[in-house]
């Protein structure tokens, strides 16, 4: 092959490796940590900590409300107690029993609401332990076929990098030089109908005659890529 043959071989090459690695990674961070585990670990957590806080404040209500209970009650005991004679002092005990009931009232009318979204809580762990559940083992299912999918890749990305080795060997000094100093991304690119693939710039004649005999590097004018022939 001409230097610049070569040159796109190793370049494509290098793609394929690149293209390995990045798999490579992939596989790996999953087999290391399932982002769908993690995501429904983080569910499960949350629905955790809701489910708490809800607990926290159904009993901070049941400590209040007992402590009303017993304030209404000794307030309702001392009403009917019979000590009390003034009545003005008795319609004012017995408007202070009225709202502490309509208070009470609220209130248990508030922890019954409280108790529902206990539920729904409960309710929302156990779903979210579910998804968890299936999640690992899906990841679980999945593991043998992407070990097997790493060794793989693994293989084949000992080949590549052997391949790419072998064929940059071949390209002489000069065009292995010309290669290294192009500054943009791929390196190479082929010509079609007198055009660079990559800018979409013409070739000059006097290029595309390089190009032809094929035994010179042709870089374009434009982009600065070396120039093959497609």
């Amino acid at each position: 092959m001409k230097p610049a043959q070569l040159l796109l071989a190793y370049q494509r090459l290098v793609e394929k490796e690149r293209e390995l690695r990045d798999d490579l990674e992939r596989v790996e961070s999953l087999l290391t940590s399932d982002p769908d585990v993690v995501a429904a670990e983080e569910a499960l957590a949350s629905a955790q900590a809701e489910r708490q806080a809800i607990q926290l404040r159904l009993r901070e209500s049941d400590r209040e409300r007992e402590s009303h209970r017993t304030r209404l009650r000794s307030r309702e005991k001392e009403l009917m107690s019979g000590r009390i004679r003034s009545p003005s002092e008795l319609m004012q005990m017995s408007e202070e029993v009225k709202h502490m009931k309509a208070s009470f009232a609220e209130e248990e009318e508030a922890e019954l609401r409280l108790m529902e979204e206990g539920e729904a809580a409960e309710d929302a762990v156990r779903e979210a332990a579910a998804s968890l559940e299936e999640a690992r083992k899906r990841s679980a299912e999945a593991a043998p076929t992407l070990r097997r999918d790493l060794e793989s890749w693994q293989s084949e990305l000992e080949t590549v990098k052997a391949d790419s080795a072998a064929i940059w060997s071949q390209v002489p000094l000069p065009a292995q030089n010309a290669y290294l100093r192009v500054r943009v991304y791929p390196q190479v690119a082929e010509v079609d109908r007198n055009q660079c693939l990559a800018c979409h710039v013409t070739v000059t004649s006097s290029g595309m005659q390089a190009l032809r005999k094929g035994d010179e590097i042709v870089q374009c004018e434009n982009c600065g890529r070396i120039l093959v022939m497609a």
